[in-house]
């Protein structure tokens, strides 16, 4: 007996038996193509839309995600740049409490982790760098280097919106086509129903849709009986 695929098979392969089940009934015509019309045409031309959308969204997040990257790579800098001017100009201790408010165990907190939390991880160190945290910093230091923090931090924050704004468009129209596949496969199991319903063969049903046999799984041999250990001589 003939199976359609998998209900868990791989989307591509679930579209391309849907595709190739078509294009063989058409090729036979009559009823053969008007159910697999009825029951194929719609779902393959939904996939195909969203695959065409999936394409363009992905190629718009592209540019948008290496514009992130590359503010966060200078972000960072900024960053990096701005602790070392801060440290030189309060004297370069070795080990200054007052300094260690301001980047606790250095600068990882503002420039590591998730990108989408750094600008305002970045905007909370130019508002303490404004508070006179420090009392050997000028203010006047500390507030042109807040500025060129938040000034930094707020151009990472536009990219940062734009491309996960991109991100998440490619990400629904992913799931959205992985769900129409699915539905490809339930249809392709609808469609031989209907076959079988006008009484055609088994091997005639699967002339036209793919068949695939599911394998069997292979048994493990048996265990091998230990024998039993001899009773021990008190």
């Amino acid at each position: 007996m003939g199976r359609t695929i998998r209900k868990n098979a791989s989307s591509q392969a679930i579209v391309a038996d849907a595709r190739v089940a078509r294009a063989n009934a058409v090729a036979r015509g009559g009823v053969w193509q008007a159910l697999a019309d009825q029951t194929l045409v719609s779902v393959l031309t939904h996939h195909a839309d969203v695959e065409t959308e999936l394409e363009t969204a992905r190629e718009t997040a592209q540019p948008l995600i290496a514009a992130r990257d590359v503010a966060a790579e200078r972000a960072s800098t900024t960053v990096g740049r701005v602790a070392d001017e801060i440290w030189n100009a309060v004297g370069r201790p070795g080990n200054d409490p007052a300094l260690s408010l301001l980047f606790p165990g250095g600068i990882g907190y503002y420039v590591e982790g998730d990108v989408a939390t750094q600008p305002n991880r970045m905007l909370m160190l130019a508002k303490l760098l404004t508070a006179g945290i420090h009392p050997q910093l000028p203010a006047a230091r500390a507030a042109t280097a807040a500025d060129e923090v938040r000034a930094s931090a707020l151009e990472l924050a536009g990219t940062v919106e734009s491309a996960n704004a991109a991100q998440l468009q490619v990400e629904q129209l992913d799931r959205v086509r992985l769900a129409i596949a699915r539905n490809a496969g339930i249809e392709l199991s609808n469609l031989k129903r209907r076959y079988k319903a006008e009484g055609f063969s088994e091997s005639d049903i699967h002339g036209v849709i793919p068949n695939r046999p599911r394998k069997r799984p292979i048994a493990k041999p048996a265990p091998v009986p230990q024998a039993p250990e001899p009773p021990k001589v008190p």
